[in-house]
């Protein structure tokens, strides 16, 4: 009787243990995300203060172009990253589930 309950828990153990690592790795990748958003937000708020004419205003929109198409990189770079992990899972997760299906039989 203990073996079948082992063999049924198993499986519940190790889709709870990917899910734990899958939001492990995609709260890392979101705190790693809030800290570089949070450095070049307090760059362009120390670059915009040290404003002083119309070509630093200048220096600074253009800067700004850059910064902005960083951002749209990282975001692009991020949903791949999350759409891999995403096919990471579901393919662990049907790996399990068959294997468990397997054992039960």
């Amino acid at each position: 009787m203990n073996t079948y309950v082992e063999k049924l828990a198993a499986p519940v153990k190790e889709l709870n243990a990917l899910a734990v690592k899958n939001i492990e790795e995609l709260t890392e990748l979101q705190l790693k995300t809030i800290q570089e958003n949070a450095k070049v937000g307090v760059e362009s708020i120390k670059n915009a203060s040290a404003i002083t004419d119309l070509e630093d205003l200048q220096s600074f929109l253009t800067d700004q172009a850059e910064v902005a198409k960083q951002i749209a990189e990282g975001i692009l770079a991020n949903a791949r990253t999350v759409a891999e992990m995403s096919q990471g899972y579901a393919a662990e997760a049907r790996e399990i589930a068959e294997s468990s299906l397997k054992a039960v039989k």
